[in-house]
């Protein structure tokens, strides 16, 4: 008989996730709460991260004299282990930073269609019900790359059964308006007051799902604390917002035409 509960809410022992991202902290910082969610309910996860984040800033002191991508990495598999996951798979590719011409070998440099080939061979691998990425909001390019590579791989590989099924962890802009709100509150020489509240995140409407993960949130925390290199967006915030932030998973369903080939 055809499985036709739903994977993403309904999750039992057994089953299988595919999550990707660009760099390391982007599982914790990101989409920890969900992919611990998953996990305790029994989930087989697997992450697959794209680089190992060699562009970003360090706290000052937590990686003097060792390259960045070797702590991150370290880091990377300490936070996968807090958070449940399984399996963590490196991609190989160099972190593209910001903005400025893409390095050599980095994700941005890498055709879509050479990034969708890998994941593609990945979910083959796995054959998860459930494929999971950051949307992208955000801006950054890699984070950009790596989610429309997910959904060109998903869409070779869905099967007519709408296995896999897509989905992308958002940041509400309802949500982000707290957040400029308190952060012009507090820190109001910054630039912050200058961020157009309309342009933040995710589109409230896009939103399809809302986890509560608030059982889950000892996990995220301590995957979020592995990250010593990184800067925790969450630091600072009043306890209200960092628990809206950290007890929700807010999630967009991604419809996709079913590959025949």
């Amino acid at each position: 008989m055809a499985d036709t509960r739903d994977a993403l809410v309904d999750v039992r022992s057994g089953d299988r996730w595919l999550v990707a991202v660009a760099h390391p902290d982007d599982e914790s910082f990101g989409c920890g709460s969900a992919i611990a969610y998953a996990a305790v309910h029994g989930a087989q996860v697997t992450l697959a991260c794209a680089t190992r984040g060699e562009a970003g800033e360090p706290v000052p002191g937590s990686a003097d004299g060792v390259d960045l991508g070797v702590v991150r990495e370290g880091e990377l598999h300490r936070a996968a282990t807090r958070l449940g996951i399984a399996r963590v798979e490196l991609l190989g590719y160099r972190d593209s930073g910001f903005d400025g011409a893409p390095p050599t070998g980095s994700l941005c440099a890498t055709p879509l269609d050479e990034v969708a080939g890998v994941l593609t061979d990945l979910l083959r691998e796995v054959d998860p019900e459930v494929v999971l990425v950051l949307d992208g909001s955000d801006g950054h390019r890699d984070h950009v790359l790596i989610r429309a590579a997910a959904r060109q791989a998903v869409a070779a590989h869905r099967r007519a059964d709408g296995r896999p099924l897509l989905v992308e962890h958002c940041l509400p802009n309802g949500l982000l308006r707290r957040w400029l709100a308190e952060m012009q509150a507090v820190r109001p020489d910054t630039a912050y007051h200058a961020l157009d509240p309309a342009t933040l995140g995710r589109d409230d409407a896009d939103i399809t799902d809302v986890l509560d993960t608030s059982a889950v949130l000892d996990r995220r925390e301590a995957a979020i604390a592995e990250h010593r290199s990184q800067v925790s967006p969450f630091d600072g915030l009043s306890p209200e917002l960092r628990r809206a932030f950290l007890t929700a998973d807010h999630l967009a369903r991604v419809e996709l035409g079913v590959h025949t080939g």
